[in-house]
Order: structure tokens, then C-alpha cells, then sequence
């Protein structure tokens, strides 16, 4: 496997100032370096017009940092962008000056309608949504865009929590219909169809601070979901923690840095919920800084799933080879159970992801690396489900961790515990070899399991082999059958 490239997004936002580094390989992006500044540029602005003097203080020293760390590392493919602060301050052009100085690169400065469209870019790289709506909450404003409408200018709305400060002294039913009033005009929210997606960081620690007063044993903001019953379960706390030090020290370990806000952030979500009609909105951890990179990079997001399982565990070319070759192994025992043929083929490159772990731990170690891997297009459920496969890939014996056996039915982990066997079976016949595991076929017919093995690779066949087909036979109540062709 090539070396991944590098390109660097620089975002200056309202609140923070933030680099990322990307990886990329093909049409994947991960995350390689990731630093931020919360600068506060856009404070105090909405009483001023002006950036805050702290604040362009704090950015143009980080931006010097950010420099000398992408010098250091010779990355040249660097993007610049700032948002709604710097986009409405009055000093804009003299602090993008002093910025461009600081960082030795342009600064783009976008539009309500660039952040909307560029922002719905990412969020497609992350859901592979071919429609749906993005809803952008940033330290200023809210942009709101139709992932459908590539053409079409979204919407812009100055109501992120520091164009609002001025409402903290006010009652929450006072500042809800402040911000309703706000979105009243919105066009995009009436017409609103398919899932909702939200983006930015207050929304993350958002859906942080439910997970943990839920006490959700998945931690994993992306795709996660959020109700209008969830975020009254946070405007609820957030207004208890006020009078309750134990419940306020829980949330801002949480929320650090954005607990003022979260009531702010709560509030507009909910608004939005109740305009568009929405059953709940999905936390998207993919946004403007990704979809900077993709229209830079002019990336395809419907291929990026096994892209980023090839990038994420580093897979050499022999492994790719051997998780393609499994595919096309477990594909005809996994096919009844229904799932898309792109998340199969994505899990089964999972194949080889224990590989150099100890085996005493290999099962749970691997486990817990791909529940938490950073990949794109995955739900909750297809995370679980790939995690358990590839786990049970390693042993037949895999139990699930005691707090997240109440979120997963026994369907879905005999399911994917089918799955993990079948892989099982192709990796000890095969010895991890594409061109071996080619010579071996899985089929059903009149209540058996035949395992169809080339004549001219009789010798594969052993001990291991035998009990693993028996293993998956009896999962499947099946009766077990190797047969040996001279083709197929």
C-alpha cells in the first residue's frame, strides 16, 4: 500500500480555530492531526461589530503555530477558510491580512451559501446521503441546505450562541420564540423531507452531554440520533445543574469548554425539530472541514467506506486481496440476511484487522477497534454488527461486553456472529491467502451447508477446516457437506 497523502484544512471559526490534517486514500479521508484554539473571535461582536480583541490575538498566534507545525511536516495542499464572524466583522479585511501574513496562505473567506453547500458535502462524505437537509450550527450563525439542491443557495441565520449572548438573561420560552421568530422565514425547513443532520461542535457536545445523562453505552457521536424528547432531557438537566453542583460538575466534564452554550444550542435544535417536522436529527462528525476536502479533492463519498477500512488499518495489498476474495466466500451464506452488499464487502476487508494482536486478546481487541474506528457510512447498528463479525472472525466463542448486551437483539448478533464464522472458516482453509481462499465455495441445498474445495487443493483441507465447517453448519441447522470438483 502506497503512502497516504496529506492535505491540511484551517478552519476559523466564530468560537474556535481549528487544523486538521487529513490522510486520503482514494476517495477516504481520516483525520491524522487535529488541533484547535477556542479563540473566540466572534465575542462581544454582536454588541461591537467587531472581532474580539482577545480574540484576534489568540488566532494570530495560533495561526504562526499551525504554520510552523505544517512546514515541519511539508505539507503544501493547506485550505484556509473562515466563516460567519470574520465574514460580518467590520475589521474582516484587516484581520485577513494580518491572518494571511501569519499562516503564509490565503484565507477564503465563505459565504452563508458556500458554508451551507461545502458543509453538506461533508456531511455526504460521512452518511453517503444522496438527500436530506444539513443543518450547520457554528459560533455565529446556523446555515441550513438541502443536500439535493447542489445548485440552490441555502440559508443563512445569525443565531449560533455569540450572536445571541445578549439572550442569556432571558426566561427559555422568551429565547425559543426569539429564535422561531428567527427561522420563521426559513423556506427550506417547511419543505424539509428525508433525515435531518446536524453539524458543528456545539451539537457534538450536544448529543455528548444526552449520551452520558442516558448512560449510552456506545459512545459515538457520529450518526448518533437525537429526538425532541432527548434534547428536553438536556434543556432539563442544563436548568437543574444550576442549583445542582454534582449534576453541573457531570455535564461540563462533558461539555468543558461549551457548557455555556449548550441551552442555546438545545433550543435552536429543537426549534428546527419542530419546523421541519422531523422525528429526530443524526449527529454528523463529518462537516465543513470535510467538505473542504472533498470538492478540493473532487472525491466520490459512495466509495469511501472500504476505502477508509483500507486506510484505517493500514492494509497491505495481499489483505486487500484476501478481504475481497472473502466477500465473495461468505456472500452466499450472508445473503438472506438482508444486508447491503457494500457494508458485506467493507466488513469482510475487516478480515485481517487482528492480524498482529496477541491472540490470547485478539477477539476483544479487535472488537473494540473496529466499534470506535472513525469509518464513514456507518449506523450505530452496522458498527455493532461489523465489530461482533469481525471479532467472532477470531474466535467462535465471542461474547459481547455486559453493557452493550442490552442494545443488541439476538437476531442481530447471531447474525453477525454468522458472518464472523463464515470468515472463520475461509481464513484457516486459506491461510489468509486470496489466491487459496478463490479455490473454495459455500453454497446451501436441501438442508446442508456444502463446502466446495478444487480437487487440486484437496490438501488444505485438515482438521481445523473440518470442525469450523461444522461450526458454521450448525449456526446455519444445516448439515455439513465437503465436496471436492475438479471446477466450479
Amino acid at each position: 500500500m502506497n503512502d497516504p497523502e496529506k492535505i491540511a484544512v484551517i478552519d476559523v471559526g466564530s468560537n474556535s480555530c481549528r487544523l486538521v490534517i487529513y490522510e486520503r486514500q482514494g476517495n477516504a479521508i481520516l483525520p491524522y492531526f487535529n488541533e484547535k484554539m477556542m479563540a473566540g473571535l466572534g465575542r462581544s461582536m454582536s454588541k461591537t461589530g467587531m472581532l474580539s480583541v482577545d480574540g484576534r490575538r489568540k488566532a494570530l498566534e495560533t495561526f504562526r503555530r499551525f504554520s510552523a507545525i505544517l512546514n515541519s511536516l511539508g505539507i503544501d495542499d493547506v485550505h484556509a477558510v473562515a466563516t460567519s464572524a470574520v465574514r460580518e466583522a467590520k475589521d474582516s479585511v484587516e484581520f485577513c491580512e494580518l491572518a494571511e501574513e501569519a499562516l503564509g496562505k490565503p484565507l477564503r473567506i465563505l459565504s452563508g451559501a458556500d458554508e451551507g453547500r461545502i458543509s453538506a458535502r461533508g456531511v455526504m462524505m460521512g452518511f453517503g446521503a444522496s438527500e436530506g437537509l444539513v443543518a450547520d450550527l457554528g459560533g455565529s450563525s446556523v446555515e441550513l441546505k438541502r443536500i439535493e439542491d447542489k445548485d440552490k443557495v441555502g440559508e443563512s441565520y445569525l443565531l449560533g450562541p455569540l450572536a445571541r449572548e445578549a439572550d442569556a438573561d432571558l426566561n427559555i420560552f422568551k429565547r425559543r420564540e426569539i429564535i422561531a421568530e428567527t427561522l420563521q422565514s426559513s423556506k427550506i425547513l417547511t419543505k424539509h423531507r428525508g433525515e435531518l443532520y446536524i453539524v458543528g461542535g456545539a451539537w457534538r457536545n450536544l448529543a455528548a452531554v444526552h449520551m452520558m445523562l442516558k448512560k449510552q453505552p456506545l459512545r459515538v457521536i457520529h450518526s448518533y440520533g437525537l429526538s425532541r424528547k432527548g434534547i428536553q432531557k438536556v434543556i432539563e438537566a442544563v436548568q437543574g445543574a444550576a442549583h445542582h453542583s454534582e449534576l453541573r460538575e457531570r455535564i461540563q466534564r462533558v461539555a468543558k469548554r461549551r457548557y455555556d452554550t449548550l441551552l442555546h444550542s438545545a433550543l435552536v435544535l429543537d426549534v428546527i425539530l419542530e419546523a421541519s417536522k422531523s422525528d429526530r436529527a443524526y449527529v454528523s462528525a463529518y462537516g465543513l472541514r470535510e467538505g473542504v476536502v472533498s470538492e478540493a479533492l473532487d472525491l466520490v463519498p459512495r466509495k469511501g467506506l472500504r476505502d477508509a477500512v483500507r486506510l484505517y488499518l493500514k492494509l497491505s495489498e495481499d489483505s486487500s486481496a484476501f478481504g475481497a476474495e472473502m466477500f465473495n466466500f461468505v456472500e452466499p451464506v450472508a445473503a438472506p440476511l438482508k444486508r447491503s452488499k457494500q457494508f458485506l464487502r467493507a466488513t469482510c476487508l475487516m478480515a485481517d484487522a487482528g492480524a498482529r494482536m496477541h491472540p490470547d486478546h485478539r477477539p476483544d481487541l479487535v472488537f473494540e477497534h473496529i466499534l470506535r474506528a472513525p469509518f464513514p457510512r456507518l449506523s450505530h447498528p452496522d458498527r455493532i454488527f461489523a465489530a461482533i463479525a469481525v471479532a467472532s472472525r477470531y474466535t467462535f466463542k465471542f461474547q459481547l461486553p455486559p453493557d452493550l448486551q442490552s442494545i443488541v437483539s439476538k437476531a442481530d448478533f447471531d447474525a453477525a456472529r454468522l458472518v464472523g464464522t463464515a470468515m472463520r472458516l475461509g481464513g484457516v482453509y486459506s491461510g489468509r491467502s486470496a489466491k487459496i481462499l478463490k479455490t473454495a465455495k459455500l453454497s446451501t441445498d436441501n438442508g446442508s451447508l456444502i463446502m466446495r474445495v478444487l480437487k487440486s487443493n484437496e490438501d488444505m483441507i485438515f482438521g481445523s477446516v473440518k470442525r469450523r465447517h461444522r461450526q458454521l453448519s450448525g449456526l446455519m441447522e444445516r448439515e455439513p457437506v465437503l465436496e471436492l470438483c475438479e471446477r466450479f
